[in-house]
């Protein structure tokens, strides 16, 4: 069995837990989803104990721990892969933010879930005292020490899979190395998405404890792209967007559309073929409504999804006021847009890029490594302004040859990072065959 530091885990105890759990119990005055989290983890040992008795005695628990909806949407091929490779397992998804517990919920290749205890370690001890896993995974973040420590302890085989560490981390810092070098120790494997970040994770542990295997989001982002496509004959299949060079915007927020629309209002009077999908991150009507007065503004003439009757003919912007449909319009794009990285940080880009086109976004992008490939690969484009980002449209419709280089560099890139799920569960699945 490995050391873990128990000078760090001691500090850890008593100052960082007392202080995280305070910082909760005044946070959930104010903040509705800390609050959900709380409420709905209580008789949470009661619910797991209910789910152990439930569990056929031949069978392995495997407990994948995923902080949110967006992890979990990652982990959803490593699921199916588990499921073929080992017949008698039996897969508990954990999560932590409210948000994880709809889409999880009605996930068939999920056996069980539950929110993941906070990180006290009596409540560690608990947890896998009840449900005594064969291995704990972790998705992408949200690693917990005392659950490491806990499975380290009993010799329970822990995993981190896609596993980054972008250049600012706080985790490199020098308190952070400390407290991270004690528990990352404790892991049994430490499985990342590229060689950059396995470079940055030998600065904390060994290497011979570090494997590049990729990152099975590239493989779930392929299954959501076939999904799309099967379900596009009911989105916009009336031929109103043949012919047209289509600009699909998604995930935006007020910046982006500072950057977007102004550049596409220009170039439609130069081209006449361009046409705009507008799909807000948060449709909610005073966004809409104000959304919709911006383009007016531009000359432009909107109309939202919603209201659409006819065709296309007479309209230069559609305003998505649905959610859920977005990795459907993206099959209709010449090129994207994917906002968010004008605020807390760039939404999916892989989304768009599974289709093979140039990706656009804003410059907050360097906690998503996908979107740091794509701009080292010139399969994307960080832009600043709306001048530039026009500047980059303006020279696509002028030589097309620009256009299909940096599609088919989003692509290749795509393309090579395909197979990480496969590879992370036959890591896996040696450790749990020994």
């Amino acid at each position: 069995m490995k050391n873990f530091h128990p000078i760090w885990r001691l500090a850890y105890n008593a100052a960082i837990i007392p202080s995280l759990y305070l910082s909760l119990q005044v946070a959930r005055l104010f903040n509705k989803k800390v609050q959900a989290g709380i409420k709905e983890r209580e008789g949470l040992f009661e619910r797991l104990e209910e789910i152990r008795r439930q569990i056929p005695e031949n069978h392995s628990v495997i407990v994948i721990h995923c902080a949110s909806a967006g992890e979990f949407e990652a982990a959803r091929p490593l699921l199916d892969a588990f499921r073929k490779k080992i017949s008698n397992a039996w897969l508990h998804v954990t999560f932590y933010s409210p948000s994880g517990s709809k889409p999880i919920s009605k996930a068939a290749e999920v056996d069980s879930y539950s929110y993941l205890p906070f990180d006290a370690f009596f409540a560690a001890k608990r947890f896998f005292d009840i449900l005594n896993p064969a291995a704990f995974i972790i998705v992408k973040h949200d690693i917990w020490p005392n659950l490491i420590w806990e499975a380290q302890r009993r010799s329970i085989p822990s995993f981190w899979i896609n596993a980054n560490l972008h250049r600012r981390t706080r985790r490199l810092s020098w308190f952070g190395k400390g407290l991270n070098r004690s528990f990352l120790k404790a892991l049994t494997g430490v499985l990342t998405v590229d060689d950059e970040h396995a470079i940055r994770f030998s600065e904390l542990i060994s290497p011979t404890n570090i494997d590049v295997l990729g990152d099975s989001r590239y493989d779930r982002t392929l299954q959501r792209m076939q999904s799309a496509r099967e379900k596009a004959g009911s989105i916009l299949a009336d031929g109103s967007l043949a012919g047209k060079k289509v600009i699909v915007a998604g995930s935006t927020w007020g910046p982006d559309h500072r950057i977007i629309i102004p550049a596409y209002a220009a170039l439609k009077k130069k081209y006449p073929d361009l046409f705009l999908i507008l799909v807000p991150h948060e449709p909610h009507e005073s966004f809409l409504s104000e959304t919709t007065q911006y383009l007016r503004g531009y000359g432009l003439n909107p109309i939202r999804y919603s209201q659409l009757s006819g065709g296309l003919s007479h309209v230069d912007v559609l305003v998505i006021d649905k959610i859920g449909i977005l990795a459907v319009l993206y099959q209709y794009a010449w090129i994207a847009y994917v906002g968010g990285a004008f605020g807390d940080g760039v939404h999916s880009v892989l989304e768009p890029a599974v289709y093979g086109i140039p990706v656009f976004f804003g410059p907050e992008y360097y906690m998503a490594q996908e979107a740091i490939s794509l701009v080292q690969r010139q399969g994307g484009h960080s832009v600043t302004s709306s001048t530039e980002f026009e500047r980059f449209l303006d020279s696509y419709l002028k030589d097309k040859n620009i256009h299909q280089t940096d599609a088919d560099n989003s692509q290749r890139l795509v393309d090579r990072g395909l197979g990480a799920t496969e590879r992370i569960v036959n890591y896996i699945g040696d450790y749990l065959r020994k």
